[in-house]
């Protein structure tokens, strides 16, 4: 996977780890690879990767290895993206076209901040992270 640096401080600030904690994001791989960063799916979405993927006689932990090599593929192109870009010339939010949420669905990258550590994560969902997090404070 290429490599690309991020400033946490340049991204947008939310409270990952009280997301995370009331259930409202779920981690998308087992762990972060060293020199990696922290991939989350919203709740909302992981319940749609259940219904598309998950099958009964399929133990859970086979659908989480699945979604871990589909994020790190999505990851990996993003580096390659962002390794184009000048230095501090990151979009906070990145989309592609795949198959993961619906066939040929928009899936989205939204690169943020937790607001009580420096600390870059990224959100993949269907939609972007500034759209839930507007309706989350509406």
């Amino acid at each position: 996977m290429k490599e690309f640096v991020l400033d946490p401080a340049t991204l947008p600030a939310t409270d990952i780890l009280e997301l995370a904690q009331a259930g409202l994001l779920c981690r998308a791989e087992r762990e972060t690879p060293a020199g990696g960063i922290p991939v989350f799916v919203t709740r909302q979405d992981w319940d749609c990767l259940t219904r598309r993927f998950g099958r009964e006689e399929t133990p859970p932990e086979r659908l989480v290895e699945a979604v871990e090599r589909a994020v790190w593929r999505l990851m990996s192109h993003a580096a390659a993206t962002l390794t184009r870009q000048a230095p501090g010339m990151v979009s906070a939010t990145m989309s592609l076209r795949t198959d993961l949420f619906s066939d040929n669905g928009e899936t989205f990258l939204s690169f943020v901040r937790d607001n009580t550590h420096p600390v870059a994560c990224v959100i993949i969902g269907t939609r972007s992270w500034s759209e839930i997090e507007a309706n989350r404070l509406d």
